[in-house]
């Protein structure tokens, strides 16, 4: 699956859209998830891919699910909190948990 041809545009365009639609700035983004403000900009211009704990940090500070920032989905609502106590969780285990559900939806999709 290609997120580059989606009619939203790639990560980097979603991650710009989600962004200025919240009104801040690459360096105010950067701030919200503990990264450089470079390399915000280099997520933008796909010029490189963010882990998957930099992906959830930037979902979680643009309040947007993971799912429309990989073009998954074209709804860029608010996400919540998944579980009670995530917040709690270090980015190790939400990778591991996501890695569950992804399973879970695979096998339930038959993929």
């Amino acid at each position: 699956m290609s997120n580059s041809t989606d009619s939203n545009g790639g990560f980097g365009d979603r991650l710009r859209q989600a962004r200025v639609a919240r009104g801040i700035n690459q360096t105010e983004l950067a701030a919200k998830t503990g990264l450089q403000p470079s390399a915000i900009g280099h997520f933008e211009k796909e010029r490189r891919k963010p882990s998957f704990a930099n992906i959830r940090a930037l979902a979680k500070a643009l309040s947007v699910t993971s799912d429309y920032l990989l073009g998954r989905t074209s709804d860029m609502a608010g996400a919540t909190t998944a579980f009670r106590g995530e917040e709690n969780l270090s980015d190790d285990d939400r990778e591991h948990i996501q890695m569950m559900i992804d399973l879970m939806n695979q096998r339930k999709s038959g993929r």
